[in-house]
C-alpha cells in the first residue's frame, strides 16, 4: 500500500531551527512543537491509515526557490517522522519501523511550495 501526505508550504530548515534554539531556551521547543502540529493537521486531512513495520518513506521537497541548501531543507524529516508516530500512522521512527528512505527529490514551484511524503508498506 502506498499513502501520500501533502504538507502545504515549506517547513523550517536546520538553520532556522538552530537560530530559534539560540534565541532563548524555549524558542526551539516552541518551533518544533508548532511545526509538528502543522504536520499533524496535514496527516489528519490526508486520512492516513496505520501501517505495520517496516515502511519505506520518501520525501519530495517543493521549494519556492533555490535559496536553501538541500541538506537544510531535508532536516525537516524529523518533524514529519515524529508527527507520523504521534498520529499513530507508524509505531516508531526507529530502525525496526523505517526500513529505509526512498531517494529525496527537490523541485521548485514558486506558487505552491509543499512537501510530499510517500509511505510504502502494509496497512495494519
Amino acid at each position: 500500500m502506498i499513502q501520500r501526505l501533502i504538507i502545504p508550504g515549506k517547513l523550517p530548515s536546520l538553520n532556522e531551527y538552530t537560530r530559534s534554539c539560540r534565541t532563548n531556551p524555549y524558542a526551539g521547543a516552541k518551533a518544533k512543537r508548532e511545526t509538528q502540529e502543522r504536520v499533524l493537521w496535514a496527516i489528519k486531512a490526508a486520512k492516513l491509515v496505520p501501517m505495520k513495520p517496516p515502511v519505506l518513506v520518501g520525501f519530495e521537497w517543493v521549494e519556492p526557490d533555490m535559496r536553501r541548501d538541500k541538506d537544510n531543507i531535508s532536516s525537516a524529516k524529523k518533524y514529519i517522522l515524529d508527527a507520523l508516530v504521534v498520529s499513530g500512522v507508524i509505531g516508531n521512527d526507529n530502525w525496526r519501523w523505517i526500513a529505509g528512505n526512498l531517494p529525496d527529490t527537490y523541485k521548485v514551484n514558486k506558487q505552491e511550495p509543499r512537501v510530499i511524503v510517500t509511505i510504502e508498506g502494509e496497512p495494519k
